[in-house]
């Protein structure tokens, strides 16, 4: 890995994501028994009024080597498709392992988005949103560090940042659901995280599926289901 790519990976780790039905505008009515019973069939049914754009997906997916599956959802409303809360939950019943939050103007960080037609930015965000929860977000663990010139280092720097994470989160009493405040990264960044945890990890997942979702500009990060800690292990992060 280079030293360019181990500086992305840091910083990707380091700052984290920030947490189908998919419909258009429809008119909003009084809370019913009716209307409620609607709402819950359809997740959108129920945004705020500011929220005019709604998309709402969900999936199962067998991450874990006991066959229960995870619980991946997307959910993503604002104002407008390049001003959307994107929020992705994992759980397993009612225990949610991972959380991540972004904005889906991130979608464009790289390109000028005035130049784009409103039309062509519905489509782009949609089409990132649908890619979320696709059967390709779904792949072995080592696929996800492909290109890297040297993969297995690449999994065990994510892995070491995972393990110090989770070491943090323990101390302060954070749920694996709990989105970490920013001063949060300059300690975990100081963490020594232990080098026979980090193995034992790195040794178990690497022949695992895994699942990887991108946040918009370089943010794409990998997770792969631990049974050796009962938790879902961030194995990659880079762009």
């Amino acid at each position: 890995m280079t030293r360019h790519a181990a500086r992305t990976l840091r910083s990707l780790l380091a700052t984290g994501a920030l947490a189908a039905c998919a419909r258009e505008p429809a008119p909003r009515t009084t809370d019913t028994p009716a209307a409620a019973a609607s709402a819950a069939a359809d997740p959108c049914a129920g945004a705020a009024a500011r929220d005019s754009v709604c998309f709402h997906r969900e999936r199962d997916a067998a991450l874990a080597p006991d066959g229960r599956p995870l619980h991946l959802t997307v959910d993503a409303r604002g104002p407008a498709h390049d001003s959307l809360r994107v929020r992705l939950t994992i759980a397993r019943g009612d225990t949610v392992l991972h959380r991540a939050e972004w904005s889906s103007a991130m979608y464009f960080r790289y390109v000028d988005r005035s130049a784009i037609p409103d039309s062509a930015v519905a489509r782009r965000v949609r089409a990132h949103l649908a890619a979320l929860l696709a059967d390709s977000a779904f792949r072995p663990t080592m696929e996800l560090m492909a290109g890297a010139a040297d993969r297995e280092q690449m999994l065990r720097e994510a892995v070491r940042y995972d393990v110090a994470t989770a070491l943090h989160r323990e101390r302060a009493g954070l749920a694996p659901g709990d989105v970490l405040p920013p001063e949060a990264h300059s300690v975990i960044r100081a963490e020594q995280a232990p080098e026979a945890r980090v193995s034992a990890l790195v040794a178990e997942l690497r022949d695992r599926p895994s699942f990887r979702y991108h946040a918009g500009g370089e943010a794409s990060y990998g997770l792969a289901w631990s049974a050796r800690e009962g938790r879902l292990v961030t194995v990659f992060a880079c762009c």
